[in-house]
């Protein structure tokens, strides 16, 4: 019978059997007879094997033998015997070795395995990424209050803030960001605006709504209007694949008179243009430079 334990396969086995337990605690009943067993499962299966170590590198498999039992170190096993046929892993618990007087390489062994199952996770581990979790989320929670008091001290920092963290806008009410956007609206450009949107979308949707009264209370709505218009903004592009929910309605109204401002203003530009030509037309310039020839 052959064993593999590692890669060290054991060919002179004379003595191989299992010790196979269960863990049954006995309980006592008062003024009863017989007793009550409570069952706390099987024990690991112990493989016991005997027999003759030979070969030329009989030195280094006793010699990784004798560390995975120091060290504890789980090892693969194999048997075509129906004694631990089916182990996969084993922890080494006795190792004696003797060598055969007159044979150089030749030992007699004795192997006490135990079989080795993978110990369950700790509950701990569940419990320790959700702390972590928690407390990533506060930390970006604190980063975002703390980023949003700095913008309403400086509304000029409104842009840098929100390019690098987003999270900001949640910590802002409709109208703090309305009142900041309305202090910095000279140095927003119609970008900046559509930009800032998109972002508030993601973050915090249902503040779009309020945010828009905000700026049209102020007197402030307009001129991004103009702005949106002017750059060739595509608003709706900006918000795509947020869902705006009641501020749907709203956004298109002013995407839509940010497209006919746009529109108006190319209609404008083109009239000057023409009306430029026309007032440079000179119907009888052709004919200036003719030699009409003399009269008779």
């Amino acid at each position: 019978m052959a064993v593999r334990i590692g890669k060290i396969e054991l060919i002179g086995l004379t003595n191989i059997y299992t010790e196979d337990t269960r863990n049954l605690v006995q309980q006592r009943v008062p003024g009863q007879s017989g007793n009550i067993f409570q069952d706390l499962g099987r024990e690991p299966v112990t493989v016991v094997m005997e027999g003759i170590l030979l070969g030329e590198d009989t030195q280094a498999a006793l010699e990784e033998l004798r560390q995975a039992q120091m060290k504890a170190t789980p090892m693969s096993f194999a048997a075509d015997a129906i004694a631990g046929a089916d182990l996969t892993d084993v922890l080494i618990a006795d190792f004696q070795v003797k060598q055969l007087a007159g044979h150089e390489s030749r030992y007699s062994f004795f192997l006490k395995v135990k079989e080795y199952v993978e110990p369950p996770a700790s509950e701990d581990a569940g419990a320790a990424a959700v702390d972590e979790a928690a407390a990533e989320d506060a930390a970006t929670w604190a980063q975002g209050s703390t980023d949003a008091a700095a913008v309403l001290q400086d509304p000029d920092s409104l842009m840098d803030a929100v390019d690098s963290n987003p999270e900001v806008l949640a910590h802002l009410s409709p109208d703090e960001l309305g009142s900041v956007v309305t202090q910095t609206q000279d140095k927003l450009s119609g970008e900046n605006f559509g930009n800032l949107l998109g972002a508030l979308g993601k973050t915090n949707p249902g503040a779009i709504g309020g945010f828009i009264d905000s700026l049209k209370n102020s007197g402030s709505l307009g001129g991004f209007i103009q702005k949106l218009a002017a750059e060739g903004v595509n608003l709706m592009q900006k918000l795509k694949g947020i869902d705006l929910g009641a501020a749907l309605s709203l956004i298109k109204a002013i995407a839509g008179a940010g497209d006919f401002l746009a529109k108006l203003q190319r209609v404008v530009q083109e009239a000057t243009a023409l009306g430029e030509s026309v007032g440079k037309f000179d119907p009888l310039g052709p004919f200036k430079d003719l030699d009409m020839g003399a009269n008779p």
